[in-house]
């Protein structure tokens, strides 16, 4: 399974392979390959419907985007300006493919763990644990917000167009925005108290990646390319 891999060789193995693939031009390679990767999840146990479900967002984001690049490039004139949307859109898709697939294969340790390892700098990491670990604080008090709003009387607006609306969600951001100040002013106080001194301590197990991580980042970043050489004529002479 997937989540047996060690988290170093995924998420190094799934950065290879979005570098790899931001370098393709055609769409047949660039669907192919993310049709392989999809079918090696699944065949890894990978539960594929619950991910996806996850990913849809960002997913229509970039399909939106790309959308309105394709219709630039039409009104600009460019002849390939849908199959250039196409190739922008299979490229982004395959790099949320890639990550996304790696990180909600991995615990939030070991997430940080793995990046700590491949070098990235160490505020970075802070950052993104800390993220990680309040984003639910946020929802939860913006939760709190909205029931205590609707327990005095506030009707929502008809759309989000409406004035009033605008005017709820403008004082909504603000209070949320200084709620969250104050929580992490105390969260701050309450980490140096018990030692924080800039660095985030580890206590995921760190081994040594086995013979079979390996082998499943070589697979998985060896089809690319493979793919990529393929795409630059590298075995044309066997079609001769």
């Amino acid at each position: 399974m997937i989540e047996k891999v060690d988290g170093r060789v995924k998420l190094g193995t799934s950065i290879l392979c979005v570098a790899i693939l931001s370098t393709f031009r055609t769409f047949e390679y660039l669907a192919a390959y993310l049709g392989f990767y999809i079918l090696l999840l699944s065949l890894t146990g990978f539960p594929v419907i619950k991910w996806m479900r996850r990913i849809s967002l960002p997913a229509l984001f970039v399909a939106f985007m790309s959308a309105a690049a394709v219709f630039v490039n039409f009104w600009a004139g460019r002849p390939t300006a849908a199959m250039d949307g196409a190739v922008l859109f299979l490229r982004a898709l395959s790099a949320i493919v890639l990550i996304s697939s790696a990180v909600y294969s991995m615990s939030l340790g070991e997430f940080l763990f793995s990046l700590k390892a491949l070098g990235f700098p160490e505020p970075l990491v802070n950052l993104v644990g800390f993220t990680i670990r309040y984003a639910n604080v946020l929802v939860e008090e913006l939760s709190r917000m909205n029931m205590a709003r609707r327990a005095r009387g506030c009707a929502e607006g008809r759309s989000f167009w409406n004035m009033a609306a605008m005017a709820v969600l403008g004082h909504t951001v603000a209070a949320l925005f200084l709620r969250s100040y104050e929580r992490s002013e105390k969260v701050y106080r309450a980490m140096l108290s018990r030692g924080y001194g800039g660095n985030m301590k580890s206590l995921y197990p760190a081994g040594r990646p086995k013979k079979s991580d390996f082998a499943f980042g070589a697979l998985a970043a060896g089809v690319p390319l493979f793919l990529k050489a393929v795409e630059m004529g590298a075995f044309a002479w066997i079609t001769r």
